[in-house]
């Protein structure tokens, strides 16, 4: 199998192409997959681990060039700091990076989030514009099942935590922040009397503060890790000879 083989495998999974934003950022798309390393961001210790682990190939979720939001890809992005760090680890381990963002969402990322939470999706691989009824609760009541569900011993809140919620909304990974006011909005829309949450930011938390709609902040890869884990899985049990290995180790910070 080669790594553009790998790709056309998930976009018959998702039932239509890649998205302008995925598909090989470093390498050769003839590349033979010898191993391939499935993780939620192509990080140093991530890189350096499909080497140790005999992977040639590394599948991602989110960007490898680290650059400012809005703005293209240029070659002087290349020389900063970070991506030389990405770079090199990629060379030293002669790693082809293929990225897929809204496929693997479409796939299975947003629906595993919903799972895991134990919601009740109808209509898996069919999108996410859609909210969840829930048996009326507190929103106190909510965090303590987010957080036993996904096994966090702390999550961020805002709103008020003796509110009654009974409608969902699950701005998964980065959707809680600022720059997806649009798809908050759209929850709204749909009834979501209450959200939980990938990854928020102040300007996040403050626009569910004034629209009235509590929202619970699990974390960005903490919300798709579930589906990504979930993808090597689907990748053994389709392609038992291929050495298939996950790789959860990249929230980027510690509670102290």
């Amino acid at each position: 199998m080669k790594v553009k083989d790998l790709a056309a495998h998930a976009q018959r999974l998702k039932g239509g192409g890649l998205n302008a934003d995925e598909g090989v950022l470093h390498g050769d798309p003839e590349t033979e997959v010898e191993g391939v390393l499935l993780t939620w961001m192509a990080t140093v210790p991530a890189l350096e681990a499909a080497a140790r682990e005999g992977c040639n190939v590394v599948l991602c979720h989110e960007l490898f060039y680290l650059h400012a939001q809005g703005t293209s890809l240029a070659p002087q992005h290349l020389a900063s700091a970070p991506n030389r760090a990405r770079l090199r680890a990629a060379a030293a381990g002669d790693i082809t990076l293929l990225r897929l963002h809204g496929t693997l969402d479409m796939i299975c990322l947003y629906d595993d989030f919903a799972a895991a939470l134990g919601f009740e999706n109808p209509t898996p691989r069919s999108g996410w514009h859609k909210v969840f009824p829930i048996p009326e609760t507190t929103v106190a009541e909510l965090v303590e099942r987010v957080k036993s569900s996904l096994g966090l011993p702390q999550v961020r809140v805002a709103g008020d935590l003796a509110k009654r919620v009974s409608c969902v909304g699950l701005p998964w990974g980065g959707l809680g922040l600022d720059s997806n006011i649009g798809y908050t909005h759209q929850l709204i829309e749909m009834g979501a009397d209450v959200f939980v949450a990938g990854e928020a930011d102040e300007y996040g938390f403050t626009f569910a503060n004034d629209a009235g709609v509590p929202m619970i902040e699990t974390g960005h890869s903490v919300s798709e890790n579930i589906g990504i884990k979930h993808f090597a899985q689907m990748l053994r049990d389709e392609f038992p000879g291929l050495r298939t290995v996950y790789f959860d180790d990249t929230r980027a910070f510690r509670i102290v």
